[in-house]
This record gives structure tokens, sequence and C-alpha cells, in this order.
């Protein structure tokens, strides 16, 4: 009979043994091993998870830094050129993790992801096809697009052909519609996000301001570029899709005029317009 009090010696025996007598040091360290904590992610990892993974085939030592293309809010983009392969080019956002959680972002980097890489398969849209993390920070690993911003184009040849503007145009009503049609607001159109490809179409970047956003409904946060903001954002009022439209017409004008938008250049425009009908 056992005692309450009584210490029952086969239960202080190792929960692996080979004999009642002899106990093997490797086996008691397997037990002791089993027996350990397993401690959480930590929490700046976890915050970001399940969009970016933290272990993956393809990471930030898959890729050769080239040279550096910008500076953004929360880090850098360099253009990188991917090891083992037929030196395939890629632009690699590299964010901080401590700017993004300090400047509220993480639901916004989430969305970019996301958003970005559902829509990359639009042909006139750069895909996303890596992103992951590492305990300090976020990569985002888009297409290459070589052939320049739209701004660039702007400044080196000024104004641009009313046909070549109707093309332009043409081709971000489509990309417009299309993120629209898919639940998406962009709020960000400037021709710092829109590339040139090697045939000269429009290839959209930065979905670092989209946001999903159904039909009928609004949202209020203030963000954007102040020349391409629409009124209803700047008078921090409810707003939904029509803001790219806005955004779209200041940038038609700037193609046509290589000005930005202001209320003068409005008046200007609109006589332009009325003129050519």
């Amino acid at each position: 009979m056992n005692y309450p009090n009584e210490i029952n010696h086969k239960d202080c025996m190792p929960c692996l043994r080979r004999s009642k007598n002899k106990y093997n040091s490797k086996i008691i360290n397997e037990c002791l091993k089993s027996r350990k904590t397993v401690w959480p992610i930590p929490q700046i990892v976890q915050v970001f998870l399940p969009d970016f993974k933290i272990k993956s085939q393809i990471n930030e030592y898959s890729f050769e830094i080239v040279e550096l293309i910008s500076n953004g809010a929360f880090g850098k983009v360099y253009r990188v050129k991917r090891l083992n392969s037929n030196s395939e080019l890629y632009a690699m956002k590299m964010l901080e993790k401590s700017s993004v959680i300090s400047g509220y972002g993480i639901k916004q980097v989430k969305d970019e992801v996301k958003i970005q890489s559902i829509c990359g398969h639009h042909p006139f849209i750069v895909n996303c096809p890596f992103f992951w993390q590492n305990r300090n920070t976020i990569f985002i690993v888009s297409d290459f697009v070589g052939g320049g911003e739209l701004l660039k184009l702007l400044q080196n040849h000024g104004p641009l052909p009313e046909e070549l503007c109707r093309i332009y145009f043409a081709e971000l009503i489509i990309i417009i519609d299309f993120l629209h049609n898919a639940g998406i607001i962009y709020r960000d159109i400037k021709p710092e996000n829109i590339l040139l490809d090697e045939y000269g179409h429009l290839q959209l970047i930065d979905f670092g301001l989209a946001k999903w956003l159904s039909h009928g409904c609004r949202t209020s946060t203030i963000c954007g570029t102040t020349q391409y903001m629409a009124p209803e954002i700047f008078q921090s009022k409810p707003y939904n899709h029509v803001v790219d439209w806005w955004s779209a017409g200041v940038l038609l004008f700037q193609m046509l005029t290589n000005q930005v938008y202001s209320r003068e250049h409005s008046v200007c425009f609109f006589r332009w317009y009325i003129n050519t009908k």
C-alpha cells in the first residue's frame, strides 16, 4: 500500500530506459528534450503572419542586389538578380518592420501583397511573385520593368502627342476599371507609379495605398499624393472609387501639358477640351 506522502521511485525514473538499473545519458537527454517548453513565435514575426512566411524556398539569399532604385516610406527598393537562374531581374522592396509597426502600416503591407499578387496576371499590372519575412525585415519581390517611369518620359520629352496620350489614358482606364470590378480602390495614381515596359505599354506598380473596398461602401482615410488627390479626400469626407478617376484626369492633363494640376490649369484644360470638340 502506498501512502500519500510516500515517494514512488518508479515514477522518478526517466520515461525512456533500457533496463531498470542502467540508464543511458543519451536516452535521458532525449527525454528532457521532449519535455522542453515550446516558446511561441516572437510578436514582431507573428503580426505579419500568415501573409509573410517565415521559411520559404525563396528568400533574401536567393537574390543578388544590383543597384538601388528608390527610397520609400518604410524602406528601399533594389534591382536584384535571381541566383541560379537565367539572370532574371526583379525589383525587391525591403521594409523595416520597426518602421512599418511604428507607422501603423501592418494592414497596409498585407493588403499590398495580397492585391498585387492576386491582380498581377493583368497585362498592365506588375506581378508580385515572392514575399516573405525574417526577424527584422519584410521582403516584397516584383517583376522588374526596365522601360522607366512615365514621369521621366514627361520630364525628358515635355507634353506628349495627343495620340499617345489617348493610348496611355485608355490603358489607364482599363487598369482602373479592372481594379474597381475586383473591389479595389488604388488611391495613388501618379506618373511615378506607372512604368513603361519594353513595348511602351503601361505597368502599374506600388499598391501600398490600395485597399479592398466593396461597391457601395466608402472610406475616409486621408492618403495619396497632394497634386493628384480628389477634393473629397482633402475635405476629410467619406469617398469611394470615384477618387481614382479624378487622379486619372489629373494625370491626363499632365501628359497633355506637362504641368501639374491646379485650379488655374483646370480652367485652361476645360477650354482646350471645349475647343477640340
